[in-house]
């Protein structure tokens, strides 16, 4: 057979979360949401990473050994890392000894001159040069005499002393003894000797070469170094050549090997599993060999499960998002899958009469991917458990059956912990619980259980932040949420929760007011939501005070700030509208206008669309849900709808408090002298808000978009940026036809003074008299004339009132 062209590993992030498609994300940098398309969530296939897959093909390690890998490493960085091992522990000088010692050239001169050196850090660096000339014999030899020291004397290179003999035995080819060496190296990390460059661990990947040598199978690098420790021996280009006939028990050793390198968190371990599962997928003949060992198929389902094409999934996507009605669904080729069927088929694994798979779940979990919904019922029913269970939900779903999914649903989820992340094939990773129970709260959702629905996804809120909010703000009634706070969150629990999300390590936070927010994950590259318990209840307290029930809403905001600026609100708008005066109105109205333009996002913003407060506003969509599916999509129910039309903000617009302030600032006005300066300030302010209303976008033209959500959403913009400008328009005209003229005006809504009240408040008995004596200095004669005939009915008054009081009879007597 053929060896295959060299393959370069560009893992890295790709090992670490190679699942085929673990979730949908809405933008740019914004967390994962399952509730954006529910159909694709619902179709997906349950796959777990593979570096989680391939570190669980074993039991998990007892010891203590730890990889020590850096697989972004440079020659100098490896260079430290053996120069930091090497000095660990010994005077400050030894660094330019043993530096020296490695330069001799000659391993005899060189421990010549350690003769300061402690014994064995003397023999070992005199072996290294030695082994470094391929002089292997005088190497062995001193390595051996490390281990022939006394325990205490010779522990500082012990473990680097059994490795490396193990690598000499490795280069004679005297594969028994280097097995024996390593294990020697192992026994020796287990037992607490030093073990600073992880060659324990790596000691598991230098014998599983032996075994893939044993069977016909050499994994080489194509630029291989050749240093004494293994900071100087990862490889970062790898290609398995096949050197004779297929060794199935010795593949499975080796791949045993690498399972358990992997184990202990080895990148190399995990890397190297990788290497032999596409040289088994892409190689019919060593597939068709290996394929009933147990092992061989658990990693080979994994490897498909976690890098081959989702179709279901793939194929819901494309059906949500084309754009012709013409164009139909092309699979994209998933030879893996391909190949590895074939293999199970003929090999007649799950078959009746033929092998029990040893993976049947994962392998259930295949045959729902490729879309043989029999096989992966019958694959499910031969292993219980979370993974089984949870195919068998999809398998329900696949059927319109949402009562028998909630119930799979509701038995994957019951099988942890007790599952653990054992060997067992049925384990998932954390991710995965997450997304499990996600899905869950999905379907509940989708039967109308809206309370379990947020319950269902509340502990996954970290993660599906979005959803939560969705369900706790559109969906759920407002006694509803108040509720379940009260029950699951309540005071008690919080008072003494805090977070503090670290700015300097993650310069891109988005911090809330509450000191908490979303944190980038780099290892995820997702955004991940830090205290949902905090933001929970002050999601709730913006939404009371939305709903006006703004008392209740101030035993909810977490942070006493954002509670004493909710406080003044509610009493600014109770004075407007019970103070006696209207001077104090205005000022009342005017003060809730200030607080809900600059304080608004934090009173009663709402937490996902359209105010985005847990984004800080920065976005106007991404949290949460813009629009429901439109109607006749599946898993939304006709009460959700309702619910979602019923819970929008008013006005449902972006930054909605802005056009709360615009009105507040009007009420104002409405309220002073149109004389006043605080008529006209109050005005000012009110244009200077509605200017706030308005959002830019990158095109005045929607025409010119093909994808008809944006196109729809340029156009919602431009509309909203029209009745701003309406708005704005109409309070200026409002001002030139009843307002007094103001020198400041020449600036109208963009340099606003503040409101003269007090002034206002005399102009309401200024501004007659003002107006009488204009009128007297234009109208003289009438106002000669008016004033003697009221004189004269004062004076005519005055006698009539004399006249009656000297005939009415004395009091004086009167019974």
């Amino acid at each position: 057979m053929s060896a295959p062209s060299p393959r370069v590993l560009t893992l890295s992030v790709l090992l670490l979360t190679g699942a085929a498609g673990i979730a949908i994300a809405c933008g740019p940098d914004f967390p994962w949401q399952l509730l954006d398309r529910r159909e694709v969530t619902l179709a997906e296939t349950p796959a777990n990473p593979f570096a989680w897959e391939a570190a669980h093909l074993v039991p998990a390690p007892t010891d203590t050994m730890k990889a020590v890998e850096n697989r972004w490493a440079t020659d100098d960085t490896r260079a430290k890392l053996r120069t930091d091992a090497e000095t660990a522990g010994l005077p400050a000088d030894a660094a330019a000894l043993i530096a020296a010692l490695r330069a001799a050239g000659d391993g005899d001169k060189a421990y010549a001159l350690g003769e300061k050196l402690p014994a064995a850090v003397r023999l070992y660096t005199a072996a290294a040069v030695d082994y470094k000339a391929g002089r292997l014999d005088q190497a062995a030899a001193r390595f051996q005499a490390i281990l022939d020291l006394p325990a205490a004397d010779g522990a500082p290179r012990a473990v680097w002393a059994a490795y490396m003999l193990g690598r000499v035995a490795a280069k004679r080819e005297q594969a028994d003894t280097a097995v024996a060496a390593f294990a020697k190296a192992r026994a020796l990390a287990q037992g607490g000797a030093p073990d600073p460059l992880g060659l324990g661990v790596a000691s598991l990947g230098e014998e599983a070469r032996i075994r893939l040598a044993q069977a016909g199978l050499s994994l080489v690098t194509t630029a291989e170094t050749d240093d004494d420790t293994v900071a100087g021996s990862l490889p970062a280009t790898l290609r398995l050549e096949t050197t004779g006939p297929l060794d199935v028990a010795a593949l499975s050793q080796a791949i045993g090997l690498y399972a358990q390198q992997a184990a202990h968190d080895s990148y190399n371990g995990v890397s190297s599993l990788n290497i032999i599962a596409l040289h088994l997928l892409e190689h019919a003949e060593p597939l068709k060999a290996a394929i009933t060992d147990p092992l061989v198929q658990r990693l080979l389902a994994a490897h498909v499960l976690a890098f081959e094409e989702d179709l279901p999934r793939q194929a819901k996507a494309w059906d949500a998002s084309r754009h012709d009605p013409g164009e139909t669904y092309k699979a994209p080729p998933a030879p893996h899958l391909a190949a590895l069927s074939t293999a199970l088929t003929e090999a007649r694994i799950g078959d009746a009469g033929g092998p029990a798979p040893a993976a049947a779940d994962q392998l259930a979990a295949l045959a729902y991917r490729k879309g043989d919904y029999d096989l992966a019922g019958r694959l499910a029913a031969m292993r219980p458990g979370p993974l089984a269970s949870w195919v068998l939900a999809k398998l329900a779903l696949q059927k319109g059956d949402l009562m028998q999914a909630a119930k799979f649903y509701a038995q994957a989820s019951a099988a942890f912990p007790a599952a653990g992340d054992g060997p067992q094939g049925g384990a998932l990773s954390a991710a995965e619980r997450g997304r499990l129970a996600g899905e869950g709260g999905t379907v509940a959702l989708a039967r109308g259980e809206y309370v379990a629905a947020l319950d269902q996804l509340m502990p996954m809120a970290d993660t599906y932040w979005g959803d939560v909010v969705h369900i706790a703000e559109r969906v759920l009634t407002v006694d509803e949420l108040k509720a379940y706070v009260d029950a699951k969150v309540p005071a008690s629990v919080v008072a003494g929760w805090t977070q503090t999300v670290d700015n300097k390590q993650w310069p891109n936070t988005l911090l809330d007011t509450m000191g908490v927010g979303y944190k980038y994950d780099e290892e995820a590259d997702r955004l991940r939501y830090q205290g949902a318990p905090l933001a929970l209840r002050s999601l709730l307290a913006r939404r009371l005070m939305r709903a006006g029930r703004g008392k209740e809403a101030l035993a909810y905001y977490h942070n006493p700030a954002v509670a004493k600026d909710a406080r003044a609100y509610l009493d600014a708008r109770d004075d407007a509208g019970n103070a006696w005066w209207a001077a104090s109105r205005a000022r009342a109205w005017f003060q809730a206008a200030q607080l809900a333009r600059m304080k608004g996002m934090e009173i009663m913003g709402t937490e996902g669309v359209p105010d985005e407060a847990a984004l800080q506003g920065a976005y106007d969509a991404g949290i949460g849900q813009a629009m429901l599916p439109p109607a006749g999509a599946p898993y939304v129910t006709d009460g959700e709808r309702k619910r979602f039309a019923d819970s929008a903000p008013q006005p449902d617009q972006r930054f909605h408090y802005r056009f709360i302030a615009t009105d507040a600032a009007e009420h104002a006005a409405d309220q002073l002298p149109h004389t006043s300066q605080a008529y006209a300030a109050t005005l000012c302010w009110a244009v200077t808000y509605a200017q706030d209303q308005r959002i830019a976008t990158w095109t005045n033209d929607p025409a010119t978009i093909e994808d008809p959500y944006w196109q729809s959403v340029v156009r919602r913009i431009i509309e909203r940026d029209k009745q701003a400008q309406g708005r704005v328009a109409a309070l200026y005209q409002r001002y030139l036809k009843t307002g007094p003229h103001q020198a400041w005006a020449a600036h109208f809504g963009r340099a606003c003074p503040a409101p003269d009240f007090d002034a206002a408040a005399k102009e309401w008995w200024r501004a007659p008299a003002r107006q009488a004596h204009r009128w007297i200095a234009r109208n003289h004669r009438k106002a000669l004339i008016g004033g003697a005939a009221v004189l004269a009915v004062l004076v005519a008054g005055t006698a009539l009132l004399l006249v009656r009081r000297r005939r009415s009879p004395s009091a004086k007597g009167v019974s």
